[in-house]
């Protein structure tokens, strides 16, 4: 009855504090990620995995610096300018619309409508720019992410005895067979979402700067592959906005086009890349998918939809292994 008791107290402390776990979960995401090379790279090259890690984390800041010095200009002057210039491309948004469907509009009550919309929704420029003064707090997260990922990695075995302490010693073996069953399909569906994100980016660029010659191709693109985080609506949002974008720049019948683009790129992920990267390994059923997703964005926001098919992956091993499928007799 006390450990019942100390258990609910636990999670209702976790409850009340659930706020401070974002960062620990990207470290845990991204230790999760690195652990791996580490391994690999302390065996091959003989040396302690504390050089390990120091070598691959300053490899990474490397990389993040290098692709900002070489990205993070224009990315900035295209956000820059998108936000000045909202007001001429929902203007020309509304005008190509109401030409094209032959709607009669008011187009400058329409376009000061849905900025007075966007503004309510997301906040206006000078509220977005606010934002800077969470800079601080940002930094301190980012922190905590990188201290926790550097722990645990180098604590992996001491995490996984920690929890393993509170099983029984008949169970341990079977924990232990769950883990590596989870462990195999999430090391499969994290990486190839890595390899979609980088996927979907350079279609997504090579398609909206040397096919349509669109302003702001190159920061559309970097939210297009993000957005591949999302399963099911991710996608979506990306077609959505690189279109709407497309209709303020190239007129409607162009811009239809990209719809036809971005299609026929998640056409050749599903039925091409996806099969072979990440095989079969998430069987999950796509309503599960959607379920997921919009559960871990109502728990959790973005964060939520990060982790859901993650979670709902390695639910789905356990339930398999507590209680195997049976067929319906026909």
């Amino acid at each position: 009855m006390f450990k019942w008791f100390l258990f609910l107290l636990v999670l209702c402390f976790l409850y009340y504090v659930r706020e401070i776990f974002p960062p620990f979960i990207m470290g845990g995401i991204i230790a999760y990620l690195l652990l791996p090379l580490v391994k690999r790279l302390g065996n091959s090259a003989r040396i302690d995995h504390r050089w390990a890690v120091a070598i691959i984390y300053l490899l990474f800041v490397a990389a993040i610096a290098l692709l900002f010095w070489r990205f993070g200009a224009k990315v900035i002057d295209e956000f820059t300018m998108l936000v000045a210039q909202r007001q001429e491309i929902v203007t020309n948004l509304v005008s190509q619309i109401s030409t094209a469907f032959n709607w009669q509009l008011d187009v400058e009550q329409s376009t000061n409508e849905i900025l007075s919309s966007l503004e309510q929704n997301i906040g206006t420029p000078g509220e977005i720019a606010h934002l800077g003064a969470l800079v601080s707090k940002g930094m301190l997260s980012m922190l905590v992410t990188v201290v926790s990922s550097i722990y645990l990695i180098l604590d992996s075995k001491r995490v996984g005895d920690f929890f393993l302490r509170f099983l029984p010693k008949e169970r341990r073996q079977t924990a232990l067979e769950l883990c590596r069953q989870m462990n195999s399909i999430l090391s499969k569906y994290l990486k190839g979402q890595a390899i979609l994100i980088l996927l979907m980016f350079g279609v997504a660029y090579v398609i909206l700067h040397f096919v349509f010659h669109l302003k702001y191709a190159l920061l559309i693109a970097m939210l297009s592959g993000f957005l591949e985080i999302i399963p099911v609506l991710g996608p979506i949002l990306a077609t959505t906005i690189a279109t709407v974008v497309g209709i303020a720049q190239i007129g409607v019948d162009s811009a239809l086009f990209i719809i036809l683009c971005y299609t026929g790129a998640r056409w050749a992920e599903d039925y091409i890349i996806v099969p072979r990267v990440m095989g079969h390994y998430v069987e999950l059923h796509p309503l599960a998918v959607i379920f997921a997703v919009l559960c871990g964005e109502v728990i959790a926001g973005a964060l939520g939809m990060l982790i859901a098919i993650p979670v709902a992956a390695s639910i789905k091993v356990i339930l398999d292994f507590c209680y195997p499928s049976v067929e319906m007799n026909k």
